[in-house]
């Protein structure tokens, strides 16, 4: 991998902890920013480093000077390794975010591609149990209502992966799907009383919230 392709990991991480209108900037007269990106009513400007050894307080600097020069609110280093005493320095006199040991977002995209999968069967298999059942009654939805928070539980962790907020609340769901769903209706693997297909899932999101919620 080289310096270019970091950049672009690092714009699909932030995609996915929630940042949106992630650019990547022109390679030429960057201003010391790679990536421009939004979170909430706050513009970051994100310098990406792709280094076999930590990362210097110029790194800190030129990410600084660069986001007063696209009027951001918030800089942002990522680099896969770590960084030095001295840009750690930079970074709090500065109010400079620091993202060490990024290097693993092949793994986090591949949980994200099988998530996204899991959640995709979820819903395809939730509205395959309903497809009887229609229109609903209040008896009809007491009945299906483990159905329909697997429907729901899909279509949250499908769309809302990027955002800590939908990821607790799926993992929610499916915690509680893992704890009631003990019957035939849904394919189940049962130990203790509790159904693993549903409480693997809850704890993969519950991690994923723990990882995600720190950052800016």
């Amino acid at each position: 991998m080289n310096g270019h392709k970091f950049e672009y990991k690092c714009a699909r991480m932030l995609r996915r902890k929630g940042f949106h209108h992630v650019e990547v900037t022109k390679k030429s007269g960057d201003q010391g920013v790679d990536i421009i990106a939004y979170k909430r009513f706050s513009k970051y400007a994100v310098q990406c480093k792709y280094y076999s050894y930590p990362v210097g307080n110029k790194a800190v600097q030129e990410v600084y000077a660069g986001g007063k020069y696209y009027d951001c609110d918030r800089c942002i280093v990522m680099t896969n390794g770590t960084f030095t005493k001295a840009a750690i320095s930079a970074a709090n006199k500065l109010d400079v975010k620091l993202w060490d040991n990024c290097s693993m977002l092949k793994s986090t995209s591949l949980i994200f591609e099988a998530m996204r999968a899991m959640n995709i069967l979820g819903i395809l298999f939730g509205c395959y149990l309903l497809r009887n059942v229609f229109p609903f009654s209040s008896d009809a939805y007491m009945q299906y209502y483990r159905e329909l928070t697997l429907i729901l539980a899909g279509l949250l962790g499908w769309l809302g992966w990027g955002n800590w907020a939908v990821s607790a609340f799926t993992g929610a769901l499916y915690l509680f799907l893992g704890f009631t769903q003990t019957g035939d209706t849904i394919p189940s693997f049962l130990v203790g009383g509790m159904n693993l297909t549903f409480l693997i899932p809850a704890l993969i999101y519950f991690v994923h919230v723990y990882l995600l919620k720190p950052k800016p």
